[in-house]
């Protein structure tokens, strides 16, 4: 009975073990051993000796099979080696993935931070709405108070209150918080009814009084100027 032996198709002569059994190639991972006749490689009688010699010796009948477990990772003779996955990444590959993904995540846009609410202030004057100007503004802002003070130019009948001086108080804004002023008023200012010879501070909620006639409310108002 001739001996059947399984070769690499794409091999040359001596490059791929041949094999007993159906498998895979060792040298071509995923090439398919052939079935192959040893007989066939046998030279006819009278062929020059180097056609002999160029013959591969066949595998004996009684060879014993190639084991899987000592072909390595990827035997030859292993049929689920095409469908096994893929190795992991090695660990420098990781690294390189991991800053590309690091420099991707630091281009982009980070969100602004978020500006501080700007507190307005107003004076209630005569059922008018005076907003005291910003301390960034011109002339450090706040607001002047008096029967001649442009900043009062909107209040009905104020020219005619004989008690308010011409010019007689004064808010300025001190390290950002706001503060009245008496400028030497004849008849005084008054915070929550207590007269004050120094500059004090004001707020929301506080109730001023200029001279005798003249009572003032401290309000709160948004960034569109309407009272909150």
């Amino acid at each position: 009975m001739a001996t059947v032996i399984y070769r690499c198709p794409v091999g040359a002569p001596g490059e791929c073990p041949p094999s007993a059994t159906r498998g895979y190639c060792q040298v071509h991972m995923f090439q398919h051993l052939e079935r192959h006749d040893p007989a066939e490689d046998v030279p006819p009688a009278g062929a020059p000796d180097d056609a002999r010699a160029a013959t591969p010796a066949a595998t004996p009948v009684d060879a014993a099979p190639v084991d899987a477990s000592s072909a390595g990772p990827r035997s030859a003779v292993d049929p689920e080696a095409a469908t096994r996955p893929a190795r992991p990444a090695q660990p420098q590959q990781n690294r390189h993935r991991q800053q590309q993904g690091q420099q991707q995540q630091d281009r982009r846009p980070q969100p602004r931070p978020a500006r501080p609410q700007v507190v307005g202030l107003a004076l209630i004057v005569a059922g008018v709405l005076l907003p005291v100007r910003a301390e960034h503004r011109r002339g450090g802002g706040g607001l002047a108070i008096g029967r001649d003070e442009p900043d009062c130019a909107a209040v009905p009948g104020l020219a005619g209150l004989d008690q308010l001086s011409r010019h007689h108080a004064r808010l300025r804004w001190i390290d950002g918080a706001l503060y009245v002023e008496d400028l030497g008023s004849t008849n005084g200012t008054f915070v929550d009814g207590r007269r004050i010879g120094e500059p004090t501070r004001i707020g929301p909620g506080r109730r001023l009084r200029f001279a005798l006639d003249l009572d003032v409310q401290v309000v709160e108002i948004d960034e569109f100027g309407a009272p909150r």
